[in-house]
Protein backbone atom coordinates (compact mmCIF):
# COMPACT_ATOMS: atom_id res chain seq x y z
CA UNK A 1 0.00 0.00 0.00
CA UNK A 2 1.70 3.39 -0.84
CA UNK A 3 -0.13 5.31 2.08
CA UNK A 4 0.19 8.88 3.06
CA UNK A 5 2.14 10.49 5.51
CA UNK A 6 3.88 7.13 7.77
CA UNK A 7 1.74 4.92 5.50
CA UNK A 8 -1.64 5.74 6.91
CA UNK A 9 -4.64 4.68 4.54
CA UNK A 10 -8.29 5.56 5.05
CA UNK A 11 -11.04 3.31 7.38
CA UNK A 12 -12.07 1.70 4.24
CA UNK A 13 -8.63 0.53 2.54
CA UNK A 14 -7.45 -0.06 6.17
CA UNK A 15 -10.70 -2.91 6.39
CA UNK A 16 -10.04 -3.86 2.68
CA UNK A 17 -6.51 -4.65 3.83
CA UNK A 18 -6.63 -6.68 6.70
CA UNK A 19 -9.25 -8.53 4.55
CA UNK A 20 -6.39 -9.05 2.33
CA UNK A 21 -4.38 -10.39 4.91
CA UNK A 22 -6.80 -12.81 6.54
CA UNK A 23 -7.22 -14.13 2.70
CA UNK A 24 -3.39 -15.03 2.28
CA UNK A 25 -1.82 -11.62 1.09
CA UNK A 26 0.83 -10.32 2.32
CA UNK A 27 0.48 -6.50 2.72
CA UNK A 28 3.06 -3.76 3.27
CA UNK A 29 2.68 -0.60 4.16
CA UNK A 30 4.81 2.10 2.83
CA UNK A 31 4.87 5.74 2.18
CA UNK A 32 3.88 8.07 -0.85
CA UNK A 33 5.28 11.46 0.50
CA UNK A 34 8.65 10.78 -0.48
CA UNK A 35 10.77 10.82 2.99
CA UNK A 36 10.36 9.00 6.30
CA UNK A 37 9.65 6.08 8.20
CA UNK A 38 6.47 4.21 7.90
CA UNK A 39 6.53 1.94 11.73
CA UNK A 40 5.17 -0.85 13.18
CA UNK A 41 2.23 0.02 15.15
CA UNK A 42 2.57 3.28 15.94
CA UNK A 43 -0.73 5.07 14.34
CA UNK A 44 -2.29 1.95 12.94
CA UNK A 45 -2.29 -1.51 14.58
CA UNK A 46 0.19 -3.58 12.15
CA UNK A 47 -0.15 -6.86 14.62
CA UNK A 48 -3.39 -7.05 14.69
CA UNK A 49 -4.08 -6.33 10.94
CA UNK A 50 -1.01 -8.40 10.07
CA UNK A 51 0.55 -5.88 8.01
CA UNK A 52 4.43 -5.54 7.30
CA UNK A 53 5.88 -2.11 7.35
CA UNK A 54 8.48 -0.88 4.63
CA UNK A 55 10.39 1.36 7.39
CA UNK A 56 12.09 3.66 4.57
CA UNK A 57 11.64 2.43 1.92
CA UNK A 58 9.06 3.62 -0.97
CA UNK A 59 6.84 2.04 -2.76
CA UNK A 60 8.63 0.91 -5.42
CA UNK A 61 11.67 -0.70 -3.56
CA UNK A 62 9.34 -2.04 -0.80
CA UNK A 63 7.28 -4.25 -3.54
CA UNK A 64 10.79 -5.01 -5.28
CA UNK A 65 12.16 -6.58 -1.83
CA UNK A 66 8.44 -7.58 -1.08
CA UNK A 67 8.87 -9.81 -4.61
CA UNK A 68 12.01 -11.34 -3.42
CA UNK A 69 10.97 -12.26 -0.16
CA UNK A 70 7.65 -14.08 -1.81
CA UNK A 71 9.74 -15.57 -4.23
CA UNK A 72 12.25 -17.04 -1.60
CA UNK A 73 8.90 -18.57 0.37
CA UNK A 74 9.19 -16.40 3.11
CA UNK A 75 6.31 -16.26 5.78
CA UNK A 76 4.87 -12.92 6.93
CA UNK A 77 7.12 -12.67 9.93
CA UNK A 78 10.42 -13.16 8.11
CA UNK A 79 9.07 -10.78 5.26
CA UNK A 80 9.44 -8.09 8.05
CA UNK A 81 12.32 -8.88 9.30
CA UNK A 82 13.50 -8.24 5.64
CA UNK A 83 12.31 -4.81 5.62
CA UNK A 84 14.18 -4.06 9.00
CA UNK A 85 17.34 -5.61 7.45
CA UNK A 86 17.19 -3.57 4.03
Amino acid sequence: IAGVGAGNLAAGALAAAAEAVRAGVAVVRSSRTGGGLVERDVEIDDARGGFIVAEELNPQKARVLLMLGLARGLPAAELQTLFYTY
